[in-house]
């Protein structure tokens, strides 16, 4: 409750005829807004359900997140939340993660496409050659990978090589392979 507390005043000091007040106010409404965000972090690593409902949201908090976030990356005690925490900071401009990010991007790795998405979106072009190689390793049979990473490469404005093109045209049925080429 020390927080609700602390939040309530202030902002009933931003609304003060004296000057000193609301500066004071302002203050205290930083330090409330860096607390909040560390309950956000926290909230963050515990979340077992659905952690990236929170990656979401959390970048409305803006630079407050970033150190935290970073601290959550570099102590996370599973691959998940790293990668996690990794896409999270690179949506929010921090690029800590990428090294991460470009390990998990390769055929087999459960994380594939959560890692090719977020290079993407961020426009990292060092995603490109372990994208390229993960279409060439991975499951034609396996079409929610196939088009993650075909989506990547069109985010990253990336031309598909020709080698990737001729594995893409065995895949079946024809409306599908038309949608991985296009």
């Amino acid at each position: 409750m020390e927080l609700s507390w602390r939040l309530k005043n202030a902002l009933i000091d931003l609304e003060s005829p004296d000057l000193e007040s609301r500066i004071r106010a302002v203050e205290d409404l930083a330090a409330c807004s860096s607390a909040i965000a560390e309950h956000v972090a926290a909230a963050f690593e515990r979340e077992e359900e659905a952690p990236h409902l929170i990656t979401e949201r959390m970048g409305r908090f803006g630079s407050l997140m970033i150190a935290l976030m970073e601290r959550v990356y570099r102590e996370a005690g599973d691959e998940k939340r790293k990668l996690l925490s990794a896409a999270a900071l690179l949506y929010m401009g921090s690029d800590v993660g990428v090294p991460s990010l470009l390990a998990a991007t390769r055929a087999g790795s459960p994380d594939l496409c959560l890692a090719a998405a977020a290079l993407s979106s961020a426009g990292v072009s060092e995603a490109v050659e372990p994208i390229e190689n993960a279409l060439l390793e991975c499951e034609l049979s396996d079409v929610k990978t196939l088009e993650c990473l075909t989506a990547s490469l069109r985010g990253l404005k990336h031309a598909m090589p020709e080698t990737i093109r001729l594995r893409l045209s065995k895949v079946e049925p024809k409306w599908l392979r038309d949608s991985l080429l296009s």
